[in-house]
């Protein structure tokens, strides 16, 4: 998938990333239509743990969830690497096992351990140079394992040291051949036009609804000279809220025929899934018996 994220890279146009979270998350946005997925630590925080995105998701928690996904869709998913899951020594393992797992690419920032969302404040970030060795690792191991795949370094340096100190390490890491940047949490529509013009490989831009960076059209963020945006959480919250709305209204009166036309019907769901697929498999390879035994598999149910 790295060699096709690649291609679209290269072609005209912003790419647009939604954040997803689970299988499910992946597989709904692949059927609304989008070319690129973005693996979202904050929401495999919250739909593994009900926990905020404050480091405590283990390695192996974040790289099963990217694998299902991955294996859930047809296109292509960055993963998100988190901090590394340690020091360059984590980065090379890090690197390798996300490849493994399918990813078309991953990102590393320079958090210290725990870290925590990026629109978060609180934050604190590891030493300019020990993040370029990190980076150093990634792509060592990226080289051995798959070279299509992408390495993207996010910074999360603009809300702890300033723009300036974000930018340095944002050029240093262009340098040294990374093939995105990610400066997290900008504050301003000039420090994103900044980040634009002194960074010289393609940008991440990321938009959290209520978050430190203000919200853009993907066509401005386009002008503006961003190649990659991401919307990290608004599957997860908008997921979330039409949960609570329908589960609320259940709660008060039960399920009804105005409740199934706030969400999917059973057929809706089983297109999503691919009940579909399954019928195949079963069709083509159990004995009769055991298909008279399921059902004579005429029907959904």
């Amino acid at each position: 998938m790295g060699k096709r994220l690649r291609e679209r890279l290269e072609r005209p146009g912003i790419i647009v990333a939604p954040g997803v979270f689970d299988a499910l998350s992946a597989r709904i946005c692949e059927i609304a239509g989008f070319e690129v997925l973005q693996h979202t630590g904050y929401g495999t925080a919250a739909s593994l743990l009900a926990k905020p995105d404050v480091g405590l998701l283990s390695f192996g928690e974040m790289r099963d969830q990217l694998y299902r996904m991955v294996h859930a869709v047809d296109i292509p998913v960055i993963g998100d690497g988190d901090n590394g899951f340690g020091n360059a020594v984590n980065v090379d393992r890090t690197v390798r096992e996300y490849i493994w797992a399918g990813a078309a690419g991953l990102f590393v920032e320079d958090q210290v351990i725990p870290k925590r969302c990026g629109h978060m404040s609180g934050k604190a970030v590891i030493s300019e140079d020990e993040m370029m060795g990190k980076l150093r690792a990634a792509m060592s191991a990226r080289d051995q394992e798959d070279r299509s795949a992408l390495i993207v370094y996010r910074t999360d340096a603009v809300a702890v040291n300033g723009l300036e100190d974000a930018l340095s390490r944002a050029k240093r890491a262009a340098d040294l051949g990374v093939d995105m940047v990610f400066v997290e949490a900008l504050e301003s529509l000039d420090q994103m036009e900044i980040a634009v013009e002194e960074v010289p490989v393609p940008l991440m831009l990321n938009l959290v609804e209520g978050g430190r960076t203000p919200l853009v059209s993907p066509s401005v963020a386009e002008q503006m000279g961003f190649k990659y945006l991401m919307y990290p959480v608004t599957p997860l919250f908008a997921g979330a809220k039409a949960m609570l709305d329908v589960m609320s209204d259940v709660r008060k009166n039960g399920l009804s025929d105005s409740t199934v036309s706030l969400s999917m019907d059973f057929a809706e769901f089983a297109e999503v899934v691919r009940l579909d697929h399954i019928r195949e498999i079963e069709n083509d390879f159990l004995p009769v018996e055991s298909l008279n035994r399921y059902g004579d598999n005429r029907g959904i149910l």
